[in-house]
């Protein structure tokens, strides 16, 4: 008797530990998100941070307008700039898991009268950026083009203005951050599954999660919730900022989510509900190169270490991060209306205050 009271003693302990813990980490975090946003001059934030199948932080800080004076929330809704390129991942594991491709699927074998050039060029390449591909705007065609017709061309027009370009280098043999392989998957998710790519999305990540604030979108689009404006400062001067892009569908930075969607994803992400073991492992994998050596990416996510410890996620746009740490199943979004934020320093200090 007297050891199981001990033991109980010991648990109820424990738990108040616990408990005093996450109280101080939070309050701790407050505290570093005021200072971290007085430094780098930031309008609003929203802060997300999950662990274990919990949401251990779900805030937000500052105002979202600065016109309005409308306060950051943890429904306000963000642009996610190349943080999109994590969905793009998922939609083509999806699809691997569908039976329609694999990652060696030749794009040749979906994109009709692809250039000749094009049949060494296989799904991986594009969600890699090892795919060789020069971006639209190096199309001297493309550059002459006023801007609203820019701005009415279709995806699969965008990709022809970059079919008449030659690769920069051999599929798989370089690293080369662009947009314009991330275009070309939207396009092969539309033929393959005949649903936009947001459609797809939607019924096959967002709604089976129940995220509601997630859209596809271009920077004219009316979204609930969505500030109307994003920031840059020009010598110290705040300027009214959001990222253009002239298609709805534009998986390397066309969508828009809120902290608490995005937690929701995460949860579900480190639990095994988004995608299976296999395709999982595929995912975080990092690409090699034809040579062998290996780089910091796999399949639409950023692939690195911080103190010894792994973590995978991405950058958008100079303002937001999403990081994920698998083997503590912990994972910390940073969401800034400001270009330029150091979202990458804020994510990381955070984690380390969870991470002790």
């Amino acid at each position: 008797m007297q050891t199981g009271k001990r033991l109980l003693a010991l648990l109820s302990i424990l738990v108040l530990a616990s408990q005093s813990f996450a109280v101080n980490v939070n309050d701790n975090v407050d505290d570093y998100v005021k200072q971290a946003m007085t430094k780098h001059q930031i309008p609003g934030m929203t802060v997300a941070v999950v662990k274990s199948g919990k949401v251990l932080k779900l805030k937000g800080y500052g105002v979202a307008s600065v016109e309005f004076d409308v306060p950051a929330t943890e429904h306000t809704v963000y642009q996610l700039f190349s943080v999109s390129k994590l969905f793009a991942g998922i939609a083509v594991m999806k699809l691997v898991e569908d039976g329609k491709l694999t990652l060696d699927t030749p794009v040749s074998e979906i994109i009709e009268d692809a250039p000749p050039a094009w049949k060494a060029l296989h799904i991986r390449h594009l969600l890699t950026h090892t795919s060789g591909l020069p971006e639209m705007s190096a199309n001297p065609r493309y550059v002459a083009l006023a801007e609203d017709q820019k701005r009415r061309l279709t995806a699969t027009e965008e990709i022809g203005f970059v079919a008449e370009l030659p690769l920069k280098f051999a599929p798989g043999e370089k690293f080369s951050y662009h947009q314009s392989g991330f275009r070309m998957l939207g396009v092969i998710v539309e033929k393959l599954t005949k649903q936009t790519y947001s459609e797809f999305l939607r019924a096959r990540v967002f709604e089976p999660l129940g995220m509601t604030a997630q859209f596809g979108g271009t920077e004219a689009a009316v979204i609930k919730r969505r500030a109307p404006t994003s920031y840059y400062r020009e010598s110290d001067t705040l300027r009214g900022w959001i990222y253009p892009f002239s298609v709805r569908d534009y998986p390397a930075a066309g969508l828009n989510s809120s902290a608490g969607d995005l937690a929701r994803f995460l949860l579900a992400l480190d639990a095994g509900k988004v995608l299976k073991p296999e395709s999982m492992h595929a995912l975080l994998t990092p690409v090699r190169l034809n040579d062998g050596s290996e780089k910091g990416y796999g399949l639409g996510w950023t692939i690195g270490e911080h103190k010894n410890r792994k973590v995978v996620g991405h950058e958008g746009g100079g303002a937001i991060w999403v990081a994920h740490f698998p083997a503590e199943h912990l994972s910390v979004v940073v969401l800034c209306n400001l270009n330029g934020a150091r979202a990458d320093e804020i994510q990381y200090a955070i984690a380390d205050l969870y991470l002790g």
